[in-house]
Order: C-alpha cells, then sequence, then structure tokens
C-alpha cells in the first residue's frame, strides 16, 4: 500500500531554495544595515569617499533585497 506520494525531488528542491533564499535575503537586508550606519560615521568623521563607498553599498543592496523580495512575491503569486 502507497502511504505517501511525495516527490523528493521537489522537497529538497523547496529546501535548498528557502535556505538559500532566507540567507541570502537577510544577508542583503544586513548590507544595508551595514552599509548605511558606515557610511553615516564616515561623513561624521571627515571621510566623505569612504562616506560614499558605503553608501553606493547600502544603495546596491537595497536594490538587490527588494529585487529579491519581489521576486519571492511574484513566485508565490502566480504558483
Amino acid at each position: 500500500m502507497l502511504l505517501f506520494a511525495v516527490d523528493t525531488h521537489l522537497v529538497w528542491q523547496v529546501i535548498w531554495v528557502s535556505v538559500v533564499a532566507g540567507v541570502g535575503i537577510s544577508a542583503l537586508f544586513s548590507l544595508v544595515i551595514v552599509g548605511g550606519a558606515r557610511a553615516s560615521d564616515a561623513r561624521r568623521g571627515g571621510r566623505g569617499g569612504a562616506a560614499t563607498v558605503y553608501a553606493a553599498l547600502a544603495v546596491l543592496a537595497f536594490l538587490l533585497f527588494a529585487a529579491g523580495v519581489a521576486l519571492g512575491v511574484q513566485a508565490m503569486v502566480t504558483k
């Protein structure tokens, strides 16, 4: 008798995609926070070049974060 009809390949795919997305999205938002805080500290310390680099890091990380969230929402809505 067949108790469960589970495609283990799909289960593993859900697991690894969830782990990668969870770690990736969290890491990107962490870079947004770190970049913003370091940019602020550098600006107060009179290091304009470093402030610009950190601000650019924060903006880039935020754009990637927003794209990841949008992709995740789009995937949930269409499936």
